[in-house]
């Protein structure tokens, strides 16, 4: 007698053939819509192909066109006779298949039904016969019964557990079904494999040589970017001693600078006061200019001269009359003697 877990096992096997069933026979149905659409379309260019033909033949007046119109328009209406009775035959053929693939899939839905209702039922039974075996069930220190809480943890973790299988079931079904089309797509390789003939093999052969030069080509390429890495490196290198030296360079000019700012502030403030200085001797300039007046007139000077000589003449003859004046006061004294 089957398990529970195999008849389960068979179960998600079916309704996993059930689905995939459903979904080429909705696949099918999909592409008998399609053609029918199609088929519609076609159906409308050419009633207005004979509509325009037809009006065509209504303006045309002579005879023989007339007769001719006639015929073209037999051979059309033939044709659209003939596309009505395709596309009718199409129309009967996609209802036939939807009804037969309609009642497959009904067939399939009643026996999955079917199978469902009896996982159920002996689910259910087995849940209970679970649940009657856990009543009449005691404990081994105590001898008491097993209390209900304790009896329905137990089954909410019985049907977590179930739960769990179930996923892990329906995943393994997949991965089955997975691993037999990789198989299939693995045997179908060998055989394409087996069926390589020699001149194939002398293709791959002419493959391989020209992309073992290829490779070599790409080696010396790889070569001689690593030669060009390597003197970059070095070039590199060189660049960072000198930046270093610059740097260092830099600091002492810096230094210098400094100092030179100082010394710089000195003079400039000993200018400053040279300024302030000059300045001073400008307007002291400047007032002894203004003072001088007319100094530098000629008329000013000869009288200047003039005068010089006057007083000159003056002095002398002041000489003269002071020796006169000695002269008559030592006369005078033996006299008042």
């Amino acid at each position: 007698m089957p398990t529970l877990d195999q008849f389960r096992d068979d179960l998600a096997q079916e309704e996993h053939d059930y689905k995939a069933e459903a979904n080429k026979l909705r696949a099918a149905i999909d592409e008998s819509i399609e053609l029918r659409d199609e088929i519609q379309q076609k159906n409308i260019k050419l009633q207005r192909k004979i509509a325009m033909m037809l009006q065509k033949t209504q303006e045309n007046s002579c005879g023989e066109q007339r007769r001719e119109d006639k015929s073209t328009a037999t051979e059309n209406e033939k044709r659209y006779l003939e596309c009505l009775r395709s596309v009718h035959e199409v129309k009967v053929q996609t209802l036939t298949a939807q009804a037969q693939y309609d009642h497959i899939a009904l067939d399939l839905q009643a026996r999955l039904d079917e199978k469902e209702s009896k996982v159920s039922e002996i689910q259910d039974s087995f849940l209970e016969f679970k649940r009657e075996i856990a009543k009449n069930a005691e404990s081994m220190r105590t001898g008491k019964p097993i209390p209900k809480r304790v009896i329905s943890q137990f089954e909410a973790a019985d049907l977590k557990k179930d739960q769990e299988v179930e996923k892990v079931r329906l995943k393994n079904i997949n991965l089955r079904t997975h691993l037999k089309k990789l198989e299939q797509q693995l045997h179908a390789r060998e055989q394409l494999a087996e069926g390589l003939h020699l001149i194939d093999f002398e293709q791959l052969k002419i493959e391989n040589q020209t992309l073992n030069e290829k490779i070599e080509e790409r080696n010396e390429e790889l070569h001689k970017l690593r030669k060009k890495t390597t003197s970059t490196v070095q070039v590199l290198t060189h660049i960072k001693e000198k930046l270093q030296f610059v740097l260092a360079e830099n600091q002492t000019l810096k230094k210098e600078s400094a100092e030179l700012e100082e010394a710089l502030t000195v003079n400039r403030d000993k200018l400053a006061k040279k300024k302030k200085e000059r300045d001073v001797n400008r307007q002291m300039a400047q007032k002894l200019k203004s003072k001088e007046g007319f100094a530098k007139s000629e008329l000013l000077i000869e009288d200047y001269e003039k005068r010089e000589a006057d007083l000159v003449d003056l002095e002398r003859r002041l000489a003269e009359l002071m020796q006169q004046y000695k002269y008559f006061t030592n006369l005078q004294k033996p006299a008042n003697s």
